[in-house]
C-alpha cells in the first residue's frame, strides 16, 4: 500500500555506553508482523551485526523505518536509517534503500549519511512532478545542520544537491503555487547570514535565488510567507530572528520579476521590538486582515522612555512595505496584551496616550498623557482579561465583551468611560484583533 509509514517498536534494550560516557540504545529484533519482519530481515542480513535505529527528531516521518512509494512504480520501497556501533571513521550513521525483487524485500542501496543525528525526512514535489527525498541531519558538537535533497529511481538514489545551514523548509517563496526550499546559511568566516533558495526552473532543479539578510542575528524565531507592497501586490518571505539581548527584528527576501531581493527598507532599527513581562513577542502578520502583511516594532510608551527595559510598557507599531519593499509606511500604532492572544489597534485619534498593566488583575488602563508636564489625564478605557473560572464577575451592563482567543482561552472585556476618544462597538470590531 502506497503513502504508509511504518513504525517499528523497540523490544529488548541493550544499553552501550562508550569510552565519553554517552549512552545509546541497541535495539534487539523488533517484535514486528508480516512485511515489518521481511523489511527487518533484509536489513540484517545486509547488515549482518548490530545496529542502532536513529529515529528523526522532528516533523511527520518519526519513525527509523519509512515506507513510501519513491519512484512512481507500482510497489513501495523503504528507507532505514540506523548506526553502526564502535566506528571511529565518522561514517556510523546510515541510511538504507530496501525494495522488492521477485516478491521480497532485499536492500539495494547503502551509504553513509552526513551528520550525528536525523533531524528530519520529507517528501516533496518541487517543480519536477516527481517525489524528491529531503533528509536534514544534525551536526555533531555544532548548531548546523546538513541538509540533502535527493531522488531515487532503479534501485539507485541520486544526491541533488546538500548545503550545510541553520534553517531550512518547504515553502512557496515566490507565490507561484509550487513549493521552494528556502535555506538560511551562516557564513562563519565572515559573520554573514544568506537565504539561498532551491527550486525547479526549465525542468532543472538547482539554486534559483539567493540574498544575504541582516547579520548579527542569535537565531531565527519565524519564518512564514505573505503579500506585501503597494496593494499587496508582491510576495514575500518574512524571517523574524533573535538578537542575542533578547529582542527582535524582521527581514523580508521580495520575488519580484523571476528574481529575490531582500528589502532595504526593514533594518533592524526599524523592526527592532523587545519583549518582557508587559510585552510579548509578537510576529509579523496580516494585523488587520487586509491580506498584506504588516512588520511589528516596539516603543515605550510616553512617560516609560526613561525607565529600565525590563519595566517599560510597549507600544507596537505596524509598518507595511510600499514601493516596492523598498520603503516602509507606518500604518497602525497599538497595544499587544501581555499574553500574545490581542492586539487593540489605535483610532486614528489616539496620539498622545499612554497606558498602565496590572498583570495581577490582567487590566490594561488608558489615559491621555501631557508629554509637557509629563502626567497623565483623563482615563479613555479598561481593557480586562480572564479564564472562564473568573468571568462572572464582567456579567453585568457595564463592561463590553469583546471576545475570546482560542490560543489561550481568556476572554476579554472593555469597560469605558465618558472620554470623547472611546471607540464604539462597531469600532471594536474592527480594531480589537483576536489571536
Amino acid at each position: 500500500m502506497k503513502k504508509r509509514i511504518l513504525a517499528l517498536a523497540a523490544a529488548a534494550i541493550t544499553v552501550l555506553s562508550s569510552c565519553s560516557a554517552q549512552v545509546e540504545e541497541l535495539l534487539s529484533p523488533p517484535r514486528l508482523e508480516g512485511e515489518q519482519t521481511e523489511i527487518y530481515s533484509a536489513l540484517r542480513k545486509f547488515t549482518s551485526g548490530d545496529i542502532i535505529f536513529k529515529y528523526p527528531r522532528s516533523g511527520q516521518y518519526r519513525s527509523a523505518f519509512v515506507v513510501k512509494d519513491l519512484d512512481g512504480e507500482a510497489t513501495d520501497e523503504a528507507i532505514v536509517f540506523y548506526e553502526v556501533p564502535n566506528v571511529s571513521d565518522g561514517s556510523s550513521l546510515r541510511m538504507n534503500f530496501l525494495d522488492k525483487q521477485d516478491g521480497k524485500w532485499v536492500s539495494v542501496y547503502d551509504f553513509a549519511a552526513s551528520g550525528s543525528e536525523v533531524d528530519s525526512v520529507r517528501f516533496e514535489d518541487l517543480g519536477n512532478g516527481s517525489t524528491m527525498i529531503i533528509v536534514t541531519y544534525l551536526m555533531q558538537s555544532t548548531s548546523d545542520r546538513y541538509t540533502s535533497v535527493m531522488t531515487y529511481s532503479n534501485g539507485v538514489p541520486e544526491e541533488l544537491m546538500s548545503v550545510r545551514n541553520i534553517y531550512m523548509d518547504i515553502l512557496d517563496a515566490d507565490g507561484d503555487g509550487t513549493n521552494e526550499m528556502f535555506v538560511i546559511t551562516n557564513e562563519r568566516p565572515t559573520g554573514s547570514a544568506w537565504t539561498r533558495i532551491y527550486g525547479t526552473r526549465s525542468g532543472s532543479f538547482g539554486e534559483i535565488g539567493f540574498t544575504p539578510l541582516n547579520s548579527g542575528f542569535a537565531g531565527i524565531k519565524d519564518v512564514f510567507c505573505g503579500n506585501c507592497g503597494d496593494g499587496g501586490n508582491l510576495h514575500a518571505v518574512f524571517v523574524d530572528y533573535t538578537f542575542s539581548d533578547g529582542t527582535f527584528g524582521t527581514d523580508a527576501v521580495i520575488s519580484g520579476n523571476g528574481i529575490f531581493y531582500l528589502s532595504p527598507a526593514l533594518d533592524p532599527d526599524v523592526t527592532l521590538r523587545v519583549s518582557n513581562s508587559y510585552t510579548p513577542y509578537i510576529p509579523c502578520m496580516d494585523v488587520d486582515g487586509d491580506g498584506e502583511t504588516e512588520v511589528p516594532r516596539s516603543v515605550p510608551f510616553p512617560g516609560f522612555e526613561d525607565m529600565p527595559a525590563a519595566e517599560q510598557v510597549n507600544l507596537t507599531e505596524w509598518y507595511r512595505l510600499v514601493r516596492n519593499g523598498t520603503a516602509e509606511e507606518l500604518k497602525y500604532r497599538s497595544f499587544a496584551g501581555t499574553k500574545g492572544d490581542y492586539i487593540f489597534l489605535f483610532p486614528d485619534n489616539w496620539t498622545g496616550v499612554t497606558a498602565a498593566v496590572s498583570i495581577s488583575e490582567g487590566m490594561v488602563v488608558f489615559n491621555r498623557y501631557d508629554s509637557i508636564s509629563g502626567t497623565m489625564g483623563e482615563e479613555i478605557l479598561r481593557l480586562y482579561g480572564t479564564a472562564d473560572s473568573g468571568a462572572d464577575k464582567f456579567a453585568d451592563s457595564g463592561y463590553l465583551y469583546l471576545g475570546r482567543s482560542e490560543s489561550t482561552g481568556y476572554s476579554y472585556y472593555a469597560q469605558l468611560s465618558d472620554s470623547k476618544l472611546v471607540p464604539t462597538a462597531d469600532e471594536f470590531d474592527r480594531l480589537f484583533v483576536l489571536r
